[in-house]
């Protein structure tokens, strides 16, 4: 008696620490406005599947007497199908041996007929860029062509280099075909080499073993993240005893497929409709953290992600510093993945890529996939340049302006160039990537989204 007496209370001293804890994070104003957020968009819970959220493209006004004279640009590929060859046929079977258990609800119905939809659309193109893909990186090109048409003008060459998967090329594609509807005399010079994957989507050995599942960090973080996928609220409405269903991880799975929906043309299936939006948080902040750890500053990934962007960053260094030269062309555009655009963030020192946090909740508070690498997530650095030869630069994520830390601008949203290189080439000095394991696209589909 007296040993289930102290159980009890141990059991009442831990939930009233998590409420307590939920009450302490409900009334923080980062995670406040992140409810918020997903609460209005849901989409938003889908982190790095987020669907590009265009609104309009802006700039910090330019400095009078400045032109442009080059530009770089990394580019994630757009939209696409789900990566995962499997994942439709094990949601759909969870949910069908709970049909034939009778334990789904009316929603758990509807669950089960949007999961079968979701696979068949998929069937055929697993990995593909979506119709939605193409149209998001034809929008980005011809806004950056109508905001600097002086840098696309008769007769320039347009270099592009891709990442060797497929989605990259077909956005690599649409991106040069709108530049070239806006002007069919540009020269387009295309790439999609091994070579190139060394900066477009290299791994170092040491950043590529944070994947693996014996890593350090694992065991802690597997704990915490299936408490934040429990989801009982959703369970609830989806199975009529959902003790029945709990084990057999079938909310996780129809919140995987569910996140990629807004990413694929007249596909009718709301599937995150169905979710309680505090487990769609709880379940973002999940994934979230898992991509902090991997590529951002993180405590446990010792930052090793970011240095893994050493050889892109040197690359967008030397094909500048080769530009403005005069012995290159106006622009270079990169197209890869989210993973290697978000570890370049963290390096350059872009503001709200870079924080150096420890744990779920301080992460989502910094760091949040949705604002850094939607589908279709672009890195643009502008370079302008005066009649006196002072050239100064911008960077712009998603079309918007972003500030970095450890320099201070010369004007509002504006970097001295000098200055800013050298500030990039003071954080690779010992960065010396090791390249006896290079990526390529036989062996970083794992590892890429």
């Amino acid at each position: 008696m007296k040993r289930f007496i102290l159980l009890a209370a141990a059991l009442v001293a831990i939930s009233g620490a998590e409420a307590k804890k939920t009450k302490q994070q409900a009334q923080n104003p980062a995670d406040m406005a992140i409810r918020k957020e997903i609460a209005a968009t849901p989409e938003k819970a889908g982190g790095v599947y987020f669907s590009y959220p265009y609104a309009t493209d802006s700039i910090a006004p330019v400095p009078a007497g400045y032109s442009p004279v080059y530009i770089s640009h990394y580019g994630r590929h757009g939209s696409r199908w789900h990566a995962s060859p499997d994942l439709h046929d094990k949601t759909v079977k969870k949910f069908e041996e709970q049909h034939k258990l009778g334990n789904l609800t009316a929603d758990g119905e509807k669950a089960l007929e949007m999961a079968i939809r979701c696979r068949d659309n998929t069937k055929g193109h697993v990995e593909e860029l979506t119709g939605r893909g193409q149209r998001e990186h034809r929008g980005i090109a011809t806004r950056l062509y109508n905001r600097f048409p002086s840098m696309f003008a008769d007769g320039d060459t347009i270099i592009s280099r891709s990442s060797q998967v497929q989605r990259c090329i077909i956005s690599m594609a649409a991106f040069n075909d709108a530049l070239k509807e806006k002007n069919p005399k540009l020269v387009m010079d295309f790439h999609a080499t091994p070579s190139d994957m060394d900066f477009i989507a290299f791994h170092t050995p040491t950043a590529k073993a944070i994947y693996s599942g014996k890593q350090w960090w694992r065991a802690d973080f597997n704990n915490k993240r299936d408490s934040l996928n429990r989801c009982m609220a959703t369970a609830k409405r989806l199975f009529k005893d959902p003790s029945k269903a709990m084990k057999s991880k079938a909310v996780k799975y129809l919140y995987d497929i569910g996140v990629i929906v807004q990413d694929v043309d007249g596909l009718d299936a709301d599937i995150l409709s169905l979710f309680d939006r505090e487990d769609l948080v709880n379940l973002w902040k999940a994934e979230n953290y898992k991509h902090y750890v991997r590529h951002g500053n993180s405590v446990e990934g010792e930052s090793e992600g970011p240095k893994s962007a050493s050889s892109l960053l040197a690359d967008i260094i030397s094909k500048a510093d080769e530009s403005l030269a005069g012995k290159r062309a106006k622009v270079d555009l990169r197209f890869g993945h989210d993973v290697f655009l978000m570890r370049l963030l963290a390096l350059m020192g872009v503001e709200g890529t870079d924080y150096t946090v420890k744990g779920f909740d301080e992460a989502s508070r910094v760091w949040q996939t949705y604002r850094i690498t939607p589908m279709a997530a672009n890195l643009q650095l502008i370079v302008f340049r005066n009649s006196a030869g002072h050239e100064i630069a911008t960077l712009r994520l998603n079309e918007r302006p972003v500030r970095l830390n450890g320099i201070n601008e010369t004007a509002p949203g504006y970097y001295d160039w000098k200055q800013l290189r050298s500030l990039w080439e003071s954080k690779l000095k010992g960065y010396k990537a090791d390249k006896t394991e290079k990526s390529s696209s036989s062996n970083t589909n794992y590892l890429t989204t």
